[in-house]
């Protein structure tokens, strides 16, 4: 029983890790795109100078980050979800509807990985470029794109097996605890504690 925990306890961290990483690397991206367009439009407001890509470039970063960081939302349970009849199930139908929301999660990024990797190898084959004066090699962002994409998937995968673990011991809270909609007193206790730890 303890290493079961154990286990569960380490991919949870692992997973943790390597989701809250690409989010960070997708924050940071996104600042130096609005570092870009910043001085793009300044040199060309005062010096009628237009930096060339950056709209281009700021495109991809941003399709680019919001896959990256999708995984890390479904891991700290930040994707909207209509809770309106949940809290009213017994908790065993609570953890069911859970787990059926990470698998319709599952069968959407599923879909959207497979098709994007059809659509990232047609390109390479072709040596795709993009439409623009800069000719950007498509598959590079769009290999980008396809990491977060598979990533999702990934960590859907996991967090429903680690819940059917959980609904299998009867252990409702468990399921809830990886999977179940935070509630309000929950979003405010993780806020007082990340104010706390900005002091």
């Amino acid at each position: 029983m303890t290493g079961s925990l154990d286990e569960t306890g380490r991919t949870e961290r692992l997973i943790f890790t390597v989701t809250r990483t690409m989010a960070r690397l997708s924050g940071i991206a996104i600042l130096l795109c609005t570092a870009l367009i910043f001085v793009e439009v300044v040199s060309r407001k005062l010096l009628g100078i237009s930096l060339v890509g950056a709209d281009e470039i700021s495109e991809y970063v941003l399709a680019v980050s919001v896959t990256w960081g999708a995984s890390f939302a479904l891991v700290r349970r930040a994707h909207v979800r209509i809770d309106i009849l949940h809290a009213q199930l017994p908790r065993a139908l609570q953890s069911i509807f859970d787990i059926l929301a990470l698998v319709s999660m599952l069968f959407f990024a599923g879909l959207l990985a497979w098709f994007a990797t059809q659509l990232l190898r047609t390109n390479i084959r072709f040596g795709a470029v993009s439409n623009t004066s800069m000719e950007i090699p498509l598959w590079i962002p769009q290999s980008l794109w396809v990491v977060g994409l598979w990533t999702l998937v990934a960590v859907t995968a996991v967090l429903i097996l680690l819940c059917l673990r959980a609904l299998l011991k009867g252990d409702f809270a468990e399921v809830s605890r990886i999977a179940g909609i935070r509630g309000a007193m929950v979003e405010a206790r993780e806020e007082t504690v990340a104010l706390k730890g900005t002091n």
